[in-house]
This record gives C-alpha cells, sequence and structure tokens, in this order.
C-alpha cells in the first residue's frame, strides 16, 4: 500500500496555506514552549524527514513524554497478555494475531508510517477537541510568579470547553484564602477575565474560595492559606484539554459511522448475533475470533442477565450519566457511549491501564 510520506505531507500543508493551531500543552504559556519551532520543527537540517528536530514520529514525541507528568515509555508498550500499559506502538499496523488492519479513516491511514502503527495515527497533536470525546484533563497548577505568598493553589473539575487551553491565574488584592481577589486568562495574559478586573479596579475580580469555586468552563479553584499568603500579581499556571484524537471515539452501534478502536479491528467487531465482516455474532459464529459484543446497550438480546448499570470496583452499581464514579477511583469505571451502548473503551484503557481494578491509574 502507497504511504505518504512525511515530507510530502509537510509540502502539502505549506503548499496550501493550512494553518494549524496549536493547543495547549502544545502551545507557548508562562512555562511551557511548545511552538511550531520549539522543540518540534526544524526549518532546515532536521533530524527526521518531516522536518521535524528528531527522526522518527515515536521518538519525537518520547522527547518530550519521557520524563514529564504523562510519559509514554516503550517499556508500557503493551504485548498482550504478557506486559505493559499501553496499546502498542511503532508496531505493524497489521496484524492477524490481534485482529489489527489498517484504518480506513483517512487521516489516520496518512499516518501509518512505515506500515506501523504510531503515536500519530491516533492522536492529533494540532487539535485537542471536545466533540472527539474522550476524558478532558486539568493539569496541577504551577506557581510560575512568586512574590512572597505561602498560600497554595489547586485546581480541579471536570472541563466542558470546546478545545484545550492554558489558565494563567494572577492574584489583584493581597488576602488570605477566602479574602484575596483574582482574574483569569486564557491567553498567556494578553486579555483577562473578567474583563474589568485590575489592580487598581477590583470591584469586578473574583474572590478566592477555600473550597472548590467555579471559574470557567468546568475549571475549579481551591485556595489554601491564612491572612496574607496571597500575594498581588503573583501567578498559578495550568491547562485543560481534551486527548487530543484524531477521530471520534466509537458512538452507536457497529455500522455507526464514529469508530476509533472499531475501525482498526473491525474483523473482530460482533454483536449478539451479527458482525461486519462475514456475518457471525455470540448466536452465529464464524469460526473467527471475535471481540465481545460492542455497538449495542445493555440487554440489548432480551435473554434478562445484563445489568441495567455496570458495578463498580466494590461491587456496587455505577451512576448513570457522566459521572459514574462509586467506590471513589474514576479510573475504574466501566463506561458506556454518549448512545449508552457498550463499546471497546468500556472495559479497555489506551494508556496506563494496569487491568488492576483495585489500583488508580495515573497519571
Amino acid at each position: 500500500m502507497l504511504r505518504w510520506s512525511a515530507v510530502a505531507v509537510a509540502v502539502l500543508l505549506l503548499g496550501t496555506g493550512v494553518s494549524l493551531a496549536a493547543d495547549p500543552p502544545h502551545w507557548v504559556g508562562a512555562t511551557e514552549t511548545t511552538d511550531c519551532t520549539t522543540p518540534c520543527h526544524t526549518t532546515h537540517q532536521a533530524a527526521g524527514g518531516g522536518l521535524t528536530s528528531a527522526a522518527g514520529n515515536v521518538n519525537l514525541c518520547q522527547s518530550c513524554h519521557n520524563s514529564n507528568t504523562k510519559p509514554i515509555t516503550n517499556s508500557m508498550k503493551a504485548d498482550p497478555h504478557l506486559t505493559g500499559t499501553s496499546h502498542a506502538f511503532d508496531v505493524a499496523s497489521v496484524n492477524a494475531t490481534y485482529g489489527a488492519l489498517d484504518p480506513q479513516n483517512t487521516d489516520m491511514l496518512l499516518r501509518v508510517m512505515d506500515n506501523n502503527v504510531v503515536c500519530s495515527t491516533c492522536h492529533d497533536q494540532h487539535a485537542a477537541d471536545a466533540t472527539l470525546g474522550g476524558t478532558p484533563t486539568i493539569s496541577p497548577a504551577n506557581k510560575v510568579v512568586t512574590l512572597g505568598g505561602a498560600g497554595t493553589l489547586t485546581s480541579s473539575g471536570t472541563y466542558t470547553g470546546s478545545a484545550g487551553v492554558w489558565y494563567l491565574i494572577e492574584i489583584t488584592e493581597t488576602g488570605s484564602d477566602t479574602t484575596a481577589l483574582y482574574r483569569y486568562s486564557k491567553d498567556n495574559g494578553t486579555s483577562w477575565f473578567p474583563s474589568g478586573c485590575t489592580s487598581a479596579a477590583v470591584g469586578t475580580c473574583l474572590t478566592a474560595t477555600s473550597t472548590p469555586g467555579a471559574v470557567d468552563s468546568g475549571v475549579e479553584l481551591t485556595f489554601t492559606g491564612g491572612a496574607g499568603t496571597f500575594v498581588l500579581n503573583e501567578q498559578w499556571e495550568f491547562s485543560a484539554t481534551w486527548p487530543f484524537l484524531r477521530a471520534k471515539l466509537d458512538q452507536g452501534d457497529i455500522n455507526a459511522i464514529d469508530k476509533f478502536c472499531r475501525d482498526c479491528h473491525r474483523e473482530w467487531v460482533m454483536t449478539h448475533d451479527s458482525d461486519l465482516i462475514a456475518g457471525g455474532g455470540v448466536r452465529t459464529w464464524d469460526g473467527n475470533f471475535k471481540s465481545h459484543p460492542v455497538g449495542e446497550a445493555l440487554g440489548a438480546n432480551g435473554q434478562g442477565y445484563d445489568r441495567t448499570q455496570p458495578l463498580d470496583g466494590n461491587g456496587l452499581a455505577q451512576n448513570p450519566g457522566a459521572s459514574p464514579d462509586v467506590d471513589g477511583n474514576p479510573t475504574n469505571d466501566l463506561r458506556l457511549d454518549d448512545t449508552g451502548f457498550v463499546q471497546c473503551l468500556s472495559c479497555h484503557g489506551v494508556h496506563y491501564a494496569d487491568s488492576n481494578t483495585l489500583s488508580v491509574d495515573s497519571p
């Protein structure tokens, strides 16, 4: 099968005048510099064929994702049934043993490099888009300007923004964890919210709270410290982002157009009585390896042995909706898709999944 080279892709993008946005963590913030030329791309004498500073897509990604807050090292690569906590990468895209085929999604297929699945096959480093699904993350708040204050700031919540963003928090009036005033920026201090909040006009500023307080798009902040521990002009920074997916996660029945896992692993996809390839399901098995039924709701076969809600790690029924956790460990939740259907990711984790329901998968 013909593969486009990285150089050809780069030339095509430059020639058509496409300008790709950069979302966190691939962005310039108060302490982070990840833009077009730092550290990924080199315009001349590049080590990689796609004008990249490191040769090979996985090697390029690992040049940052090695010892940072979200490392992806070769030791994490899955050897099914044996070792690993991450979906395999830098391995053949076609593997009959595990029912893997080249993706049919055009953007994903374009990023099958040297016949291997790489980081960019599944992840779009230039876009963190909420419409593609996945679980958003809010990074820990990092103090970037220290002026003697002893207060601490904790970021939390469930991010609901449409795309990833960096938040910059600035103290506009010295005070305690319940009296200090602050404002926030989503463009590294070019503009601020609330718009009228400055150190000279604090009437419109936000007030610190010692319990999680709503800020923006589901982001919450908790201030901790005594009187005077938050000092004028001190700043914190954190990111809130979606997981940089290249295609929308699996949604709906097995014939639905939204396929992610089911794209490459389509030969194994089936329901209780049908599949996508040869017309074989649990009831009419065709003799080939298949997955657990996916793309259907609990109880769809009418046999009465499915629960209405999956159980959590402590044996209690998970709550329906966006927050099903009941045992204090959201990383072991069995999540149905937005249509209430069982999908591959209902049971399987892609990264940092150790297959132990009692442990917390992190980061």
